[in-house]
């Protein structure tokens, strides 16, 4: 009688395993990743955890370069394998991602700031979330500080003015073997913050980037047209010829204006042959900003999975997890709970971290527009025009006048 019991109930537990196995069917989602160092590794990482915690989500990573993402995301697309989701630094095309709001709900935007959202917004009352901030590069002073303690300068502290540091610079120079006071590549954002602290603003009320009040702008370029005729910094930097990493790792120059995507290679670099920091931004009428270069994760209209995508979303966003990628990535987190916190960022360099820390620091004294500019459609036109007109000015084959009307020019006929 048993062995016609087990018999008898054989077929109903292969019907209900079968039925087990179809409720727990895997979504698996695509995600398209790009990335300056190690990022889409880590996120192979987190994501696998997030999977052990999630059994019926699995997301596959595939890394791309930046330059082919476009391309690979069409291939996949026109071969009937679209990509859930994507991080994307460039080629932003509003209308075709998913709206995480109503999947994600407000909590999550609490922490970064709005004009992170607003960029992609194209109807006026449009309140939607498309896309999400997962690491910025932010541009801040470089310094010698050994320069410094040779000559017996107090670095300017927190809240300096351009006035402060530019006489502390000369003040070094005079008292030390120092080449030059400031060096600053003529390349895109690396003048836009300085020119912001002094009060340049370079988006419209409309929300176009056409520069409508260029007087920061100006102001900041006669300050290095001065600084080049008076040999204080080089010139070739501003001509497009030299570059201004090279004078400060050979210690030939106090102040050196970049971006935190370089402290690693400064920090090799430089080595033991002289102590160097990052400093805040100097301020200006403005106050003192960089400017952020954001890289975002974004989630496509086209995804069969929406609610699956927003619990990868929701998992990546979460504090803890948003710190451990940007520890382990050595990014600087847009969130700015955790930027001012501060991040304990896994590298074996002291130096590294404590710079990185210094960068996180001023995420939240960014202006809006130094966060919405990089990110605005028109950004390329703006950088190859000013990268032309600009050395044209510091070159002598255009005055300041010609330089900046053109630069406004180009971008109204954007």
């Amino acid at each position: 009688m048993k062995r016609a019991l087990c018999f008898l109930l054989l077929p109903a537990l292969i019907v209900l395993s079968g039925a087990y196995a179809l409720a727990q069917e895997t979504v698996a989602l695509r995600f398209l990743c790009f990335e300056d160092g190690n990022e889409c590794a880590v996120y192979e990482d987190l994501l696998a955890r997030f999977s052990e915690e999630n059994r019926d989500i699995q997301v596959v990573v595939d890394v791309t370069a930046e330059e082919d993402q476009l391309e690979r995301l069409q291939a996949a697309y026109d071969a009937d394998a679209a990509y859930d989701i994507a991080r994307a630094k460039r080629g932003w095309m509003p209308g075709i991602y998913v709206d995480l709001r109503p999947l994600l709900g407000e909590a999550l935007t609490a922490n970064f700031r709005p004009v992170y959202f607003e960029f992609l917004r194209v109807l006026p009352d449009d309140r939607g979330i498309y896309a999400f901030p997962d690491a910025l590069g932010v541009v801040a002073p470089f310094v010698n500080v050994s320069l410094f303690e040779q000559a017996g300068v107090t670095l300017p502290g927190e809240g300096a003015s351009w006035d402060d540091w530019l006489t502390a610079l000369d003040e070094v120079v005079q008292a030390t073997d120092a080449s030059y006071a400031l060096s600053v590549d003529n390349k895109d954002h690396r003048l836009v913050g300085p020119a912001m602290s002094l009060g340049a603003e370079y988006i419209d009320e409309d929300g176009r980037l056409t520069l409508p009040d260029a007087a920061g702008l100006r102001e900041f370029l006669q300050i290095l047209h001065g600084l080049m005729e008076a040999g204080k910094t080089p010139a070739d930097t501003l001509l497009g010829t030299g570059k201004s990493q090279d004078y400060f790792v050979r210690g030939e120059t106090v102040m050196y204006i970049c971006g935190s995507w370089k402290v690693e290679e400064v920090a090799a670099q430089v080595g033991d042959d002289f102590a160097w920091a990052i400093v805040a931004n100097p301020s200006g009428p403005a106050g003192g900003t960089g400017v952020a270069q954001a890289t975002m994760l974004v989630a496509y209209a086209d995804t069969n999975d929406s609610e699956a995508v927003a619990k990868v979303f929701a998992y990546l966003l979460q504090p803890e997890v948003s710190a451990e990628f940007a520890a382990r990535t050595l990014t600087i987190p847009a969130r700015e709970d955790l930027a001012a916190s501060g991040i304990d960022f896994e590298t074996d360099d002291e130096v590294v971290a404590v710079a990185l820390n210094a960068f996180a620091r001023e995420v939240p004294k960014l202006q809006d527009q130094a966060i919405a500019l990089d990110l605005h459609p028109q950004a390329p036109v703006y950088y190859a025009a000013s990268n032309e007109l600009l050395r044209a000015y510091f070159a002598g084959e255009l005055t300041l006048d010609e330089a900046l009307a053109g630069l406004q020019a180009r971008l109204g006929g954007a």
